[in-house]
């Protein structure tokens, strides 16, 4: 008997077990256009662009004036031209300049199969090196709007050759392959500068579409008694923001989740003991739809379910992220007057 007692008190114990509550993390699609820091007079709907390069630096750098456009100089949201733009952009670079070539020597001591200790001498060559690159923005009205410099001379750059182990090996290489390595150097940073000059011009004023990923919650343990439906719910929710895309409306995905989202205002509406478990799950209802009607720009929900969950542990760092981000996105969309992250066209308030 006694037996028996202890294997109940096991199996329950193992049965209360199985049933506490996990909280992991499932990821969903997001896609959206981000609003520029400075955004545009409203009617402007196109852009061209130039380079202000030397021809000889073009042909050091296997490089032409159309190709560095085409790669480097796109405004994400509008009508390129070909000349008289809305928006005039020009890249003004600036000669590839070497500032020192100097050979380095290094010493390092070890010891042989004796003990006794045996410096080894290396060496290798150091080049330090700079492109300046300026990005000038100017609308069709002649007005400056960005004189903006993406590298400077002053800013340098090293590189470093491999070792040797004498000067004259050294010599020897660098004398086949200083033309070709310079070239490389040169080429690499332009393009390296010229990616930084993309990003300023799109982060200042374009539409850049951003393809990401958001975090729903669920249960984490199989044996818990409502993970199917939690899991069900949660994946309703992902089946529906996988067609997500920036220059779709959100009407449709709206519709697929309403299911889900009835679920979770339900399901929160039950856990109102202080338990650790009902705590949790009632966290995973009210951030899911915090989080969904956030992607969904309806942002009074979203702040209404955030507070929800302030009100019950205002330290939540879930919550917390969710606020800061929502108030980024509303003061984003109010600055570049828009009402939607999603089918933008430039031209239109």
């Amino acid at each position: 008997m006694r037996n028996l007692i202890i294997v109940c008190l096991v199996s329950y114990a193992i049965a209360i077990n199985a049933q506490s509550v996990t909280v992991e993390n499932e990821t969903a699609h997001v896609e959206y256009y981000r609003m520029p820091d400075e955004p545009l007079d409203p009617s402007f709907s196109t852009y061209s662009a130039e380079v202000d390069i030397s021809k000889s630096d073009l042909n050091k750098v296997d490089e032409t004036e159309s190709s560095l456009i085409d790669e480097y100089m796109n405004l994400e949201g509008y009508k390129k031209v070909s000349s008289k733009g809305d928006v005039e952009v020009t890249a003004d670079i600036g000669s590839f300049t070497v500032w020192s070539e100097s050979t380095k020597t290094h010493r390092s001591k070890t010891k042989d199969k004796n003990g006794k200790e045996v410096e080894k001498v290396t060496y290798s060559m150091e080049v330090k090196y700079s492109l300046p690159i300026t990005m000038e923005v100017y609308d069709k009205k002649g007005f400056l709007l960005a004189n903006t410099s993406v590298s400077s001379s002053s800013t340098t750059h090293t590189w470093t050759s491999t070792t040797y182990s004498s000067l004259s090996d050294l010599n020897n290489y660098w004398r086949y392959e200083e033309n070709s390595r310079m070239r490389q150097l040169h080429r690499d940073l332009l393009r390296q500068e010229m990616k930084t000059f993309s990003d300023e011009l799109n982060n200042r004023f374009g539409y850049r579409k951003i393809k990401d990923t958001t975090k729903f919650e669920t249960i984490g343990k199989k044996k818990h008694p409502d993970y199917d439906e939690f899991q069900k719910n949660v994946d309703i929710i992902k089946e529906a923001f996988s067609t997500m895309r920036a220059d779709k409306g959100l009407e449709e995905i709206k519709a697929k989740i309403k299911p889900a989202l009835a679920f979770y205002n339900a399901k929160a509406a039950e856990y109102k003991s202080k338990s650790k478990d009902d705590k949790k799950l009632k966290h995973i209802c009210l951030l899911n739809q915090g989080v969904a009607y956030f992607w969904m720009e309806d942002f009074e929900q979203a702040e209404h379910f955030a507070n929800e969950i302030q009100r019950l542990d205002k330290k939540d760092k879930d919550v917390k992220r969710l606020i800061k981000i929502l108030e980024e996105t509303r003061e984003s969309m109010e600055n570049a007057n828009r009402t939607s992250r999603h089918m933008i066209i430039v031209g239109k308030a």
